[in-house]
């Protein structure tokens, strides 16, 4: 990585963040529905399209993919092409995809409208680039407004796409509609930032960076059905850890005058790197435990020994309701950083995320428990994911500031994956006669993602004291 940039900004209108965020906040909108609306309706398609459960499945891998091959390439287009053209047309991707869902009603439209959709995870890192070129002394705050929007959206709209889709599936995709076209409107109106980087882009570790994910990703996906031992799953995964090797390899040499993909010698910064390692391990324990969560809530304990043996639709209040824990902790990080530390904002969403699967591990088989414990995890989901957001383009240059933030995401879509597979090893290996996770597994996993938890605490407290310098401001 060359020399820090210093951004020389001008101070704006007091009105201008408001508007700016306004703008913002209604295209983050957009993604936080879409992101909601996948998991409760495409388990309800196999009826609609009379397709089994294993290619079901097939989409969820595909969706995970997409959004892992697609959180490098769209920063790093931002970067290269300007974060307002990019962001743009990756709205309009996302409502292309929005309307295939809606309006399209097979199979391969299913498949490619989920694809597209999946553009919605360059969103965060695009929105940031334009803070930093617009609003660096504010970048902290809109991320926090971001993260916050996403959250309660999510919760939303999944709930919303259950009422609609009680009758027919297909029209639970009708709630990213009206979305779509507000987000549309939203970027054609955002303000114009100059193309941060003119740097071409390199594209042998572009190919092996894309190429090694999606190798990785299918092997870590599929590695409980096809077997940790088969050759499938090893080809894939060896294969994908080479390739994103070389492409590390080739982004890292320390030459200024060498053409890169992405700038990866940004990791040998302290904060980069804690931040980066914290947010696998986040994804890890956090994300990848929703389907567990779903399956907890929906068994009936007269046959599992646990659960509670709620409905579809409960579950989807009881995920809206807890999102607004999200949104309080998401709103409450920018504060915390500022005004007590980088570190305590990290270190205590690890220590919180660890909280409720303590309270799970020891009240977890009753109601109220269960409810605490859950509203905990969320407090520390909002938290971290708004944190290391915020922090992950803190102390690199302004030209790399969506790559850096597309980094994390990549790091927090792994750390996902691999704690997925964790999740679905573990559960495999404790079933009962009937097929169904022990409360014994249940209970392993919960304690595995509790480890992870403090393991993303210990990460995080090596973030340093003190990190980037602000910005200078000319009136």
């Amino acid at each position: 990585m060359g020399k820090a940039v210093q951004l020389t900004t001008k101070v704006a209108p007091k009105g201008t963040f408001i508007g700016l965020m306004a703008l913002l906040i209604t295209i983050e909108s957009l993604s936080g529905v879409v992101q909601g609306f996948l998991n409760p309706i495409l388990p309800a398609l196999g009826p609609v399209f009379d397709i089994d459960a294993p290619t079901i499945n097939g989409i969820f891998l595909i969706a995970n993919v997409s959004f892992a091959v697609l959180t490098p390439l769209i920063s790093r287009l931002g970067d290269r092409f300007g974060y307002k053209r990019v962001l743009l047309a990756s709205t309009v991707l996302v409502a292309a995809g929005v309307g295939l869902l809606s309006f399209v009603p097979s199979l391969i439209a299913i498949i490619a409208g989920v694809i597209l959709i999946t553009c919605v995870v360059g969103f965060i890192p695009l929105m940031m680039g334009i803070l930093r070129l617009t609003r660096p002394d504010e970048t902290r705050r809109g991320v926090s407004y971001l993260i916050g929007t996403l959250m309660i959206m999510v919760g939303i709209g999944g709930l919303v796409a259950g009422v609609l889709g009680a009758v027919d599936p297909l029209r639970g995709f009708w709630i990213g509609i009206p979305f779509a076209v507000a987000a549309i409107i939203c970027a054609l109106l955002l303000p114009d930032t100059p193309n941060p980087a003119k740097e071409p882009i390199a594209a042998l570790p572009m190919i092996s960076c894309l190429v090694g994910i999606i190798l990785f990703m299918t092997g870590l996906s599929m590695a409980p059905d096809w077997g940790w031992g088969s050759w499938r799953t090893l080809v894939s995964i060896v294969l994908g850890a080479g390739l994103l090797a070389a492409w590390a390899l080739m982004d890292s040499r320390p030459r200024d005058e060498v053409r890169r993909f992405t700038d990866l010698r940004m990791l040998k910064l302290r904060s980069i790197r804690s931040v980066s390692i914290a947010t696998f391990f986040f994804g890890f324990a956090s994300i990848s435990y929703f389907g567990t969560n779903g399956l907890v809530l929906h068994s009936d304990r007269s046959s599992t020994g646990y659960g509670f043996d709620f409905s579809p639709m409960i579950i989807a209040v009881i995920l809206a309701v807890t999102s607004l824990f999200s949104l309080f902790s998401s709103l409450s990080a920018g504060p915390i950083m500022n005004r007590i530390s980088e570190r305590v904002a990290l270190v205590s969403s690890g220590l919180l995320l660890a909280g409720g699967f303590v309270v799970f591990l020891v009240a977890g088989n009753t109601l109220i428990g269960y409810f605490i414990g859950f509203s905990i995890f969320n407090l520390a989901l909002g938290s971290y994911q708004s944190a290391t957001r915020a922090l992950s383009v803190e102390g690199v240059p302004v030209e790399e500031t969506s790559s850096a933030a597309g980094i994390n995401e990549l790091a927090l879509s792994v750390g996902i994956a691999c704690g997925a597979a964790v999740i679905k090893m573990l559960s495999s290996m404790n079933v009962d006669a009937q097929g169904a996770i022990t409360e014994q597994g249940i209970h392993l996993i919960w304690a595995t993602l509790a480890v992870a938890s403090v393991v993303a605490a210990v990460a995080g407290s090596r973030f340093p004291k003190r990190q980037f310098t602000r910005p200078i401001r000319q009136a």
